[in-house]
Formats: structure tokens, C-alpha cells, sequence
């Protein structure tokens, strides 16, 4: 397994190769990754001479596709292996606890340490690692949104510097739809006329990072990130030059822009039904009244 050793080398080089839990692993690390586990097998219960054992089938919480949301997924499997043995593939199955539809597959590779350590690698999962963009980011993007979903892949494999490129690249094409969502809201909420006409301005640049220099007055309350203005946040990440970052922190840059943006466009789709529903039950109150 010299290419497996080889991928275990990159966390020692960074001197971030410290043990995590099994648990750990198979919800928050990215396959093609070599980690040393620290409660990764037990000795099979109901053997009584106690030469095998089993590996761990700990609940996780990933996100559900079906559920639309973080839920507990239970293993499905066992793998039982003799304690003479070192290495072993093998793939594990769970099921979300409330649907019982959505599954997650894992295809896992093992070397048994002392106790209950050892190392796994993983090889892949279905659905792919990562919470999958909402849908609603996606159909802003339109014809780009495959482009998007990449950068989500990207990221989803540590490659910052892709993830990043990718990101930046939709959000330039797509910076006339950004401003455009946001004007919409700001009339929707009856902002001030002097913020939507620094906004339209705004949206005339050509650059996305200048259009938001542009700005200058605050956006409405209801579409700020605990309290600060998201534009301002995606322009600071927007901002990293990939020549002069390292991978890390192109990464870092790719993760904030996804997360600011979701965010940004859930609230404005908030925003959006909100005032739809407030403006139907005013409708509702007058017919009564007349």
C-alpha cells in the first residue's frame, strides 16, 4: 500500500496527523484521505475467545437529501475481521433514521493498530462527501450552476486553489443576478430609494469586487449576516489572489464565499416569502373588511 503511505505523509508534513474519531472521519473528512482512528474496531461481543473483532458502527450525522437537512444516519452492516488480520477493504451502508430512504455508502480500507486504533482510508462515498448546494443557489446561476457544483467538489477534495477559481468565476458572471436579487428585496422591503440607486450604480461596474467598493450605504436588516453586510464579507474573500495564497488558504477563501452566498440567497428568498404572505393576508384582511 505505498501509494496509501504516501497520502498519509501530506498530515505529518503539516504536523496536523493527530488521531481522530471514527465518528470524525467518516462525517467530516474528505476521501482519499489516510487518517489514524482512535476507536476504530472492538473485540466482537459474543466471541468467546475473544480473536475477533468488529469494526465500530457509531450513529452519524450527515445531511439528507430527502430530509432536506442534517439527520441521524445508523449503520446497516457489521464487519468482523480475525485478530490476525492487518488490512482490509470493505464498503458500509447507512440509513437515515427518520425517512429510512436516503442511504450513505462508504468504501473504506483499513489497517489494525494496537487497542482499538488503526488507520483508514477512504476511498469514496455516495452521495459525495459534503452538504450539496441548495437548489436555490443553483438556479440563480442557471446555466453556470455545473460550474458551481465543480467548485463544491473541489472543495469538497481540498483543492483550494480549483474550488476557488471555480467560485469566482460564476460569481463574476453572475454579478448582475446577485445585484439584481438584492434590488428586488430592497424595493420588496421598501429600503431607501438613496440605497437602491447606489445599487443599480453599483451593479454597473464590470468587476464584482469594484461593484461592492461602490457601495456604500447599509442593506436591509433582514439580509445582513449577524449584522454585518455579506457583500462585504464575499468581497473580502473575493479579494485573495491565487498566486499569492497557498492552497489552504484558497481553500479557506472558497469555503467562505460558498457559505456567505448561500446564506445571502436563503435570506432573500426569505425575505421574498415573507412579504408575499404579509401582502396576502393584508389582501385577505381588506376583502373581509369590505
Amino acid at each position: 500500500m505505498d501509494s496509501l503511505d504516501a497520502a498519509a505523509e501530506k498530515p505529518n508534513e503539516e504536523g496536523s496527523e493527530l488521531p481522530v474519531s471514527y465518528k470524525e472521519f467518516l462525517e467530516s473528512t474528505h476521501p482519499s484521505v489516510l487518517r489514524t482512528i482512535s476507536d476504530m474496531w472492538v473485540v466482537q461481543d459474543n466471541s468467546a475467545s475473544a480473536d475477533r473483532r468488529a469494526i465500530v458502527t457509531y450513529d452519524l450525522r450527515l445531511h439528507c437529501q430527502t430530509c432536506e437537512g442534517e439527520r441521524t444516519f445508523r449503520c446497516e452492516d457489521s464487519r468482523v475481521f480475525s485478530m490476525r488480520t492487518t488490512t482490509a477493504d470493505f464498503n458500509l451502508s447507512y440509513k437515515c433514521g427518520d425517512c429510512h430512504v436516503e442511504h450513505k455508502f462508504y468504501s473504506l480500507y483499513a489497517e489494525f493498530g494496537e487497542g482499538t486504533s488503526g488507520r483508514l482510508y477512504k476511498y469514496g462515498e455516495l452521495p459525495p462527501f459534503g452538504v450539496p448546494v441548495p437548489n436555490k443557489v443553483l438556479r440563480l446561476f442557471g446555466k453556470d450552476s455545473k460550474l458551481f457544483q465543480k467548485g463544491r467538489q473541489c472543495e469538497n477534495l481540498g483543492y483550494g486553489v480549483a474550488a476557488f477559481a471555480y467560485y469566482r468565476r460564476v460569481v463574476e458572471n453572475h454579478k448582475n443576478d446577485i445585484f439584481e436579487e438584492i434590488i428586488k428585496v430592497c424595493r420588496t422591503v421598501h429600503a431607501p430609494e438613496g440605497v437602491i440607486t447606489e445599487l443599480e450604480q453599483a451593479k454597473k461596474e464590470i468587476a464584482f469586487t469594484k461593484a461592492i467598493e461602490a457601495i456604500k450605504s447599509a442593506l436591509p436588516q433582514g439580509l445582513l449576516i449577524n449584522g454585518h453586510n455579506p457583500l462585504l464579507a464575499l468581497h473580502g474573500a473575493l479579494s485573495v489572489g491565487l498566486h499569492d495564497e497557498s492552497d489552504e488558504e484558497c481553500l479557506a477563501a472558497a469555503q467562505a464565499v460558498r457559505l456567505v452566498l448561500t446564506d445571502l440567497v436563503e435570506k432573500i428568498a426569505t425575505l421574498k416569502q415573507e412579504n408575499k404572505q404579509l401582502n396576502e393576508a393584508v389582501q385577505f384582511l381588506l376583502r373581509k373588511k369590505s
